[in-house]
């Protein structure tokens, strides 16, 4: 056996290792609640909000924005549209990714 395949059976070796400690480690982290069952389910539960307000706490930049409160117009697999109130009668609709967002709560 020469060095290349030598390393191509090392490297497809070191992939399957990789692949089940990723799965495992998805598995623990979602049992645990850090992180959500996925995009589809953030999309339904907003799908059953439209129409309603919702306090959204955001990821940015690694910090969190907490307390947006606005009012679910669409959503989509992987877009949230919301109409948040900025005071006296102004109202700014907002195109959200689902994956910057940390929780909803129904206000």
């Amino acid at each position: 056996m020469d060095g290349m395949e030598f390393f191509g059976v090392f490297a497809f070796l070191m992939v399957i290792f990789l692949w089940g400690k990723v799965g495992r480690l998805e598995r623990l982290l979602r049992e645990n609640g850090i992180r959500p069952v996925g995009g589809k389910d953030l999309s339904r539960r907003l799908g059953e909000l439209t129409g309603q307000t919702v306090t959204l706490t955001l990821y940015s930049d690694g910090w969190d924005m907490s307390g947006l409160v606005c009012r679910v117009l669409d959503t989509d697999e992987e877009w949230a549209l919301v109409r948040a109130d900025e005071g006296k009668k102004k109202e700014r609709e907002l195109l959200i990714r689902l994956d910057s967002i940390k929780s909803v709560k129904e206000a």
